[in-house]
């Protein structure tokens, strides 16, 4: 439960990892895992942002969604390619792994050019007016959001769906956002441990499928004339759909059953 924390303590403190990783991510010379640190301390800082809308002015959610989103995406592409490389690397022909390597060397040095221009947060940090919760509706108000995040995660757009990859990465987002969540403000509650392990175990097969649908959309895209590459991701789509589904499933699944005894 969130009790008596003072919220914007705690959004800044996820905004100065946020700096802080940076800085290591620039120190590392942007390895892959240094990237992806990166990437997971801005996930985190949003899904606590989403869960305090309520608390906060419109004004103030926006210039926070949009920078954290603008430092997010500069190093969405060259993540992906690192992530194919990583996961397919022993399916690829030398001149599959060349061709990457010529893709990635401009997206770097794009990179390392952009970090001059990404908002540290530390250096211009904005003031925070998050309006305070009354004690007695803490509950009330934890209860209301994460329901939602939940109803959000169970129903399925239409529109979204029709598009796989941008499906799967719309469920693997909020399941990230509800595991964050419930690590970070509900931490030793056992009543979600049910969730928070089909949560975890949804999360793995989602982004294997969601690799998977980026990596086929690379080949596309780059004329990546590779037989025994295509095949591994073809084989692995059709294996990590089925996956994912049964895996989707099971956390509707919990998420009802959790509901149904917190109503």
């Amino acid at each position: 439960m969130i009790k008596n924390i003072e919220i914007s303590r705690l959004m800044i403190k996820h905004l100065k990892v946020i700096d802080n990783q940076l800085d290591e991510m620039i120190r590392l010379g942007f390895d892959h895992k240094s990237i992806h640190a990166y990437r997971e301390s801005i996930r985190r800082f949003r899904a606590l942002l989403f869960f305090f809308i309520p608390s906060m002015s419109a004004g103030q959610y926006r210039f926070f969604e949009m920078v954290s989103e603008r430092n997010f995406d500069m190093t969405s592409l060259i993540r992906e390619i690192d992530v194919f490389e990583t996961g397919y690397g022993n399916y690829m022909k030398p001149e599959t792994l060349e061709k990457l390597a010529e893709i990635k060397r401009p997206l770097l040095e794009r990179l390392i050019e952009d970090t001059g221009r990404m908002y540290r947060f530390t250096e211009r940090m904005p003031k925070m007016v998050i309006r305070s919760i009354e004690e007695d509706h803490i509950a009330d108000y934890e209860k209301e959001r994460q329901f939602m995040l939940f109803k959000e995660f169970i129903e399925t757009d239409a529109m979204i769906a029709e598009g796989q990859e941008k499906y799967i990465l719309n469920k693997r987002m909020l399941a990230k956002k509800l595991h964050y969540i419930h690590e970070i403000l509900m931490p030793g509650n056992k009543d979600l441990d049910e969730v928070n392990e089909a949560l975890a175990s949804f999360q793995v097969i989602a982004k294997q499928l969601h690799d998977v649908c980026v990596n086929l959309r690379f080949v596309g895209q780059y004329q990546l004339d590779d037989s025994e590459l295509i095949a591994k991701l073809v084989q692995d789509h059709v294996n990590f759909s089925k996956q994912s589904d049964a895996a989707y499933d099971r956390v509707c699944a919990a998420i009802v059953r959790y509901m149904e005894r917190a109503e």
